[in-house]
């Protein structure tokens, strides 16, 4: 068998290419499901896990998404993905959805009732005896936090100030 030169090795190699070529982009132009997946997978990224290389993104993810403002929050494990929020209060949004779970656990201290019976010296006792007896037994009931406290406490925590 006759050994190939440079230029016949390149000459085949360029006509094997453009043969490809051309069954490659005959089989994208007659089934376009095939062309858009195709350029979907072009955008799929790896990442390196020891020896092996895993998808690191979904180019898929966002096919199902109808027209409109989305706000979204990628985190490990977990993916948030929230519709009609307004362009103009995007960052608003955002920092709500962030300060949700600490917003929980704040609006569940603050709406904790107090205890109904605290321990009074007995001065104070007799104190608030005549208080009672003097505007009577409604007042007994000061034990819960106002829905301004809990909205003031919610206004500290969003802008980071810590409270008791």
């Amino acid at each position: 068998m006759k050994k190939k030169t440079d230029a016949e090795l390149i000459e085949y190699y360029r006509n094997e290419v453009a043969r490809l070529h051309s069954q490659l982009t005959f089989k994208f132009q007659t089934d376009p499901v095939t062309h858009r997946a195709s350029v979907e997978e072009d955008h799929r990224l790896y990442r390196k896990v020891g020896k092996k290389f895993i998808p690191d993104n979904d180019p898929y993810a966002y096919q199902g998404l109808r027209n409109g403002f989305w706000l979204i929050h990628v985190e490990d494990g977990s993916t948030s993905i929230r519709q009609e929020i307004y362009p103009d209060k995007a960052h608003i949004s955002a920092a709500a959805r962030e300060m949700e779970d600490k917003l929980v656990k704040i609006i569940r201290k603050a709406g904790e009732a107090r205890p109904n019976k605290t321990p009074l010296t007995p001065e104070e006792k007799k104190d608030w005896d005549k208080f009672i007896a003097k505007h009577g037994e409604s007042f007994n009931t000061l034990h819960y936090p106002s829905i301004q406290e809990n909205a003031e406490k919610i206004v500290a925590a969003l802008l980071g100030k810590v409270t008791k």
